[in-house]
């Protein structure tokens, strides 16, 4: 049984959000579960970087990521949906969602995957939706 759907989007690739989206939002119905939609800020990288930002720049752009998702919850779901910004805090993203997906233990993981090309035209998976299809504990799913 599908309770706790935990649903990452890319805010960046709108084509794949929807799909994710609507997918999340289906299964959901199906399982009267609840969606945590998340997306992830990423880190400055260094304190040389975030140097050359005013004080308070990331809390903006969080509260701005926070806004995005909750009229993108409010567009593609029919479902009860909870919000949230992961900030990634220097670590890679598939660290961030394996570190989300520990805490909030849902029974189900969708990510939406862009799909890499090689140099000798194999499609490839990246490697966040590599990493956390690979070593989360839960049921994941992912859309492209």
């Amino acid at each position: 049984m599908i309770k706790k759907i935990f649903v990452s989007v890319d805010l960046s690739t709108p084509v794949i959000t929807e799909k994710v989206c609507e997918t999340a939002n289906d299964i959901a119905s199906k399982y009267e579960a609840e969606i945590q939609l998340i997306t992830i800020l990423p880190d400055y990288g260094m304190p040389l970087v975030a140097s050359f930002f005013p004080e308070g720049a990331q809390d903006k752009i969080k509260a701005d990521l926070n806004t995005q998702l909750k009229a993108l919850a409010a567009k593609h779901f029919t479902v009860n949906v909870k919000v949230g910004v992961i900030h990634s805090n220097g670590s890679k993203r598939a660290n961030s969602i394996l570190a989300t997906l520990a805490e909030l233990k849902p029974d189900l993981a969708i990510l939406g995957c862009r799909r890499k090309h090689s140099r000798n035209s194999q499609r490839l998976l990246g490697s966040t939706t590599m990493s956390v299809a690979d070593r989360a504990e839960c049921k994941v799913l992912l859309v492209k």
